[in-house]
């Protein structure tokens, strides 16, 4: 709790919409009571407006414990997106939180679109004479039916500077050549050196003054002549 009270994630004080007054949060029950006293009639009454701590803060309207959606939270955005682990499997966190699985997949749901929402905010060119950028593309979205391997949702292509840790994400209808390319023109600066995957749409990259290097991931991820060749950071 001090924790989220130190950074702001949740507000310490608020104004309290009947009397104005400044109400501090109760730190045990993640309310704002004002306690203000005043007269009415010779009699003195309380305020007593309240207003929940949770509101308009990443838990709201969530029945979870804070700590129980800190750790989801922990466990999606560092061993996924930071140490580039996977996910730990549903069953390992429905043990340790007792919540279902649709709970679970609505919480990592939620910190892949702060992520993606953070990043295509933060995105800036990429690149330079000297400078490697990784490329690549996914699809986020769900199984068909909920079956197979058929996806349904939207297709981003993003890079990502070893240099500088700086990302670009942009979202986009197709990974076609046109569309591929256009991005990488706006979002990678000429000189620089891309390095990829063997999607065919990025066959043409050395005539666009790029260099260009690829890694088979059908056999590797790691380009086993250069083991600097790899796209673990995008």
């Amino acid at each position: 709790m001090d924790m989220l009270l130190e950074h702001g994630v949740i507000a310490r004080y608020t104004e309290c919409p009947t009397c104005h007054r400044q109400v501090e949060i109760n730190r045990e029950t993640l309310q704002f009571t004002c306690q203000r006293r005043y007269q009415v009639d010779r009699r003195v009454r309380k305020c007593r407006s309240r207003q929940s701590g949770k509101r308009g803060t990443w838990f709201a309207l969530s029945k979870l414990k804070l700590e129980d959606i800190l750790y989801m939270t922990v466990l999606t955005c560092v061993y996924m997106m930071w140490l580039k682990m996977s996910f730990p499997r549903q069953s390992f966190i429905m043990r340790e939180l007792s919540c279902s699985a649709h709970t679970i997949v609505d919480w990592s749901s939620f910190c892949r679109e702060i992520c993606i929402n953070w990043c295509t905010r933060t995105s800036v060119p990429l690149g330079g004479i000297g400078r490697i950028v990784e490329i690549d593309e996914t699809k986020f979205g769900k199984r068909k039916y909920n079956r197979g391997r058929i996806i349904e949702g939207q297709w981003v292509f993003g890079g990502f500077e070893r240099e500088t840790k700086k990302v670009f994400l942009v979202p986009v209808e197709n990974r076609t050549v046109a569309t591929l390319l256009a991005v990488i023109r706006q979002w990678i600066l000429p000189g620089t050196t891309i390095v990829s995957d063997y999607w065919k749409s990025y066959d043409t990259l050395e005539h666009e003054g790029f260099k260009h290097h690829k890694v088979n991931h059908s056999l590797n991820f790691v380009d086993p002549q250069d083991p600097l060749m790899v796209t673990h950071g995008v």
